[in-house]
């Protein structure tokens, strides 16, 4: 009878032990996450494009959160300095990297050192996608895309950016090898010194983002001559007639993009949550007005983890290629 008892106490308490460790990876597997807010890191400075964008997002999403998305700038080396505090935070989903090409180019690069984005942190999700415009000074003696290929193949053309072996300046190059162009990269302290450079006549060509070129070409200050992009941009009536790069016969669409990874090892429930709460913030009426009004909305920019991993690695293999041709790498 004791013996029976004895058995039965040891059953109960199995069964109880049970239930503790299941709760317990319930806890450790995300099944009540969140359970306090979620530091978004912006690894660019405020005001900043990408700073906006993640603001916005993260207070879209927090509507749809019981606990919020709360963005934190770590600012500085073209995003590295944002990528290496969350590299040193618990992969538990309390930590979301916002992320652009500048984080694939620091690989390329190797400028992570001790890391390597691509191996370190799992993709969540890409939100939106920026597409380059090439253009000129309004009173440029360049006429045209193919007479800025003819003179470019003569002598070297010049552009301004704001650092060497950054997303612009590898962009160009891609371009250039694409098509035989010769380019000179001349780095100035920010962008608005990049724009006064161009303004003030004192490089050759200005490639920007859409939202950032717009407004220029609209007020006559430069002339578009490529969108590097495949279909024409019908949407703005000043680019109506700006050719592409693809329709001049040249497969350079490079672009800048947006979107959120989290540390390797964070659980997949975890990570799953993020996701879903990502796609719904993505197809709310809310974010397609910003989106439109951002310019970012003429491309598909939502891509899954997995489509969102197999897009990064053939950006690195892309940027790979300049990089060694340039003598970056």
């Amino acid at each position: 009878m004791k013996r029976n008892t004895l058995l039965i106490l040891l059953a109960i308490a199995s069964l109880v032990l049970g239930a503790c460790s299941n709760e317990s990876a319930a806890g450790a597997g995300g099944k009540d996450f969140p359970k306090r807010p979620i530091e978004l890191v912006v690894p660019f400075g405020e005001g900043s494009s990408s700073d906006t964008f993640a603001r916005k997002y993260a207070e879209i999403m927090s509507k749809n959160m019981e606990k919020p998305l709360q963005p934190v700038n770590k600012d500085g080396s073209g995003g590295l300095v944002g990528m290496v505090y969350a590299h040193g935070q618990s992969n538990d989903g309390y930590t979301v990297l916002e992320v652009t090409p500048s984080h694939v180019i620091a690989d390329v690069l190797g400028k992570g050192k001790n890391m390597k984005f691509l191996e370190d942190f799992e993709p969540l999700a890409r939100i939106q996608e920026d597409i380059y415009v090439l253009s000129v000074t309004a009173n440029s003696q360049i006429k045209d895309f193919d007479d800025l290929l003819k003179i470019g193949k003569q002598k070297e053309i010049s552009f301004a950016g704001v650092s060497p072996g950054g997303l612009d300046d590898l962009t160009l190059n891609a371009l250039a090898d694409a098509t035989g162009m010769k380019v000179k990269f001349i780095p100035y302290g920010s962008g608005s010194e990049v724009k006064a450079a161009v303004l003030g006549g004192e490089v050759d060509v200005y490639l920007d983002k859409l939202i950032n070129t717009v407004g220029y070409i609209k007020d006559g200050k430069v002339r578009p001559m490529v969108v590097l992009n495949d279909e024409r941009i019908t949407q703005i009536q000043e680019l109506k007639d700006t050719p592409t790069t693809v329709e001049k016969g040249y497969d350079v669409t490079i672009g800048s993009w947006r979107g959120f990874v989290v540390k390797k090892g964070t659980p997949k429930e975890v990570k799953d949550y993020l996701i879903d709460q990502m796609k719904k913030a993505s197809e709310t009426e809310e974010y397609k007005k910003f989106n439109a009004e951002s310019l970012t909305n003429i491309r598909e920019g939502f891509l899954g983890p997995d489509e969102f991993k197999a897009a990064m690695l053939e950006d690195y293999e892309m940027f790979d290629k300049v990089a060694k041709k340039t003598g970056l790498k």
